[in-house]
Formats: structure tokens, sequence, C-alpha cells
């Protein structure tokens, strides 16, 4: 990972965050109709994915913000990128009401913090990103 990403993974509320410290710890993985619900959305507002690897979609670009959502053989795993290099309010909003409406908050496997899908919070987790690329 970049120095200038920040990923955020989606977590169901009701899931205590992973040990993060753990070399393998396991990505937080949601149910298949909340995958299912977070890939229509994303096309919605991106368009089509595009593929980083054969299990692996992407929506954004490469270098800039974006979501994943990574496939194993049972379950995905979706994540935010966000870009520290850069504001981008519309993108915080968006992938709060992305959380917020899929049952989620989010995990932040840099600090091992749990935050709410408010954008503010996500805000918040980014700025001490951004200060400590500095």
């Amino acid at each position: 990972m970049a120095v200038w990403q920040f990923d955020l993974y989606l977590i169901p509320v009701n899931m205590r965050a992973p040990d993060a410290s753990k070399e393998g710890w396991g990505m937080p993985a949601l149910s298949q109709m909340q995958v299912l619900a977070v890939q229509e959305a994303l096309a919605h507002y991106f368009g089509p994915p595009w593929l980083m690897l054969e299990d692996w979609l992407v929506f954004g670009p490469e270098n800039g913000n974006r979501v994943d959502i990574e496939f194993d053989d049972v379950a995905a795993s979706v994540f935010v990128r966000c870009d520290v290099r850069i504001e981008a309010p519309q993108f915080l909003v968006l992938v709060a009401e992305l959380a917020r409406s899929n049952g989620c908050r989010f995990f932040s496997p840099a600090t091992t913090e749990l935050i709410e899908p408010e954008w503010h919070q996500i805000l918040h987790a980014t700025a001490r990103a951004r200060l400590s690329l500095q």
C-alpha cells in the first residue's frame, strides 16, 4: 500500500474489530446480500468495475479514491481506499451512506479503530492519516 492510501473495511455493525496486529488477520466479510447491494450501488455511482485480479473488483481509478471488493471461496470483503493527498467530501458522503444503508461501519487496520459511517468521522480519520504523511 502506498503512503497516500488509507484503507477502511466495511464491517457489519454487530461484528467486533479484527485483531489486525496479527499477520494474516482475516479481513471482515459481508453477507452475500450485502455484497450484492454494495455492488449495485457502486455500479450506479461509478459505472462498471474493472478487475484488479480475477477475484478483485475495483470501482474507481487505480490511483485515487475507490472501493474494492475482494472475493474468496465463501465470502467477500469490501474496502474503501481513500487518497489522503486530496480532500473529497462527496466521496466520503457516498461511502458513509453505502456503509450505513448496508448495516455496516468501518474498520481501519492501520489504526485498529472502528469508525462510524458518518462522513465527518471518515474525514477525521483521513485527516489523521494525512498528518502522519507530513
